[in-house]
């Protein structure tokens, strides 16, 4: 049986060609490129947020939601938790020592810190949707791991800081960790605002 002519035969690319007007094809190669980056990023997004919570699984699936916020929540306030210790024993030294100035400073930190600690701990997103039986497109999701990969960053160089201050009391270095616990504070509020956006811009 006689070859159809390429522009004619359905099987053949320049069919695909002439028929949609484009280049299909390189569209398609370019889109799969495009979403195997986006799989390999995606990925290394997970596997760093893995790398610091075990189990972590992320959000795809929308039974385990709850679960795997849950995990990251209580992962978040116990370094948070583990900073307000570093600092309640630092704030003991210098009071042994007799570097007694500035405790006032170390103990609004103390505050923020356990105030932190327990928004973390208790938060609820149940009112963005979020937790609802939906799937949620991982574009979206992409964008929440990245902001938690953040999050937990900063809680964890928070807790760092704490452990690495010096031997005494000096004002510079407490208004830095106050202004510190502040910031981290702020950005944890972003969050509620993260889980409405993925949620009704992700949503199928």
């Amino acid at each position: 049986m006689p070859s159809l002519p390429a522009e004619t035969d359905p099987n053949h690319d320049t069919y695909d060609t002439l028929r949609c007007g484009g280049v299909p094809n390189r569209d398609k190669e370019a889109q799969m490129t495009i979403d195997v980056e986006a799989a390999r990023d995606r990925r290394n997004l997970l596997e760093r947020i893995g790398a610091k919570i075990p189990g972590f699984r992320g959000y795809l699936d929308a039974e385990l939601r709850r679960d795997v916020d849950k995990m990251q929540r209580d992962w978040l306030a116990a370094q948070v938790d583990r900073g307000r210790q570093a600092l309640q024993e630092t704030v003991r030294d210098w009071s042994r020592s007799g570097n007694l100035a500035n405790l006032d400073l170390a103990s609004s930190a103390d505050k923020g810190l356990d105030r932190l600690a327990n928004r973390i701990r208790h938060a609820d997103y149940g009112s963005s949707g979020f937790f609802d039986p939906v799937k949620i497109k991982e574009a979206e999701l992409d964008r929440l791991y990245a902001f938690d990969l953040a999050l937990i960053a900063t809680v964890e160089n928070l807790a760092d800081r704490i452990e690495l201050l010096p031997g005494t009391a000096a004002e510079p270095d407490l208004r830095t960790l106050l202004d510190a616990v502040h910031a981290a504070d702020r950005q944890f509020d972003e969050r509620s605002t993260v889980f409405e956006d993925v949620t009704q811009k992700g949503g199928l």
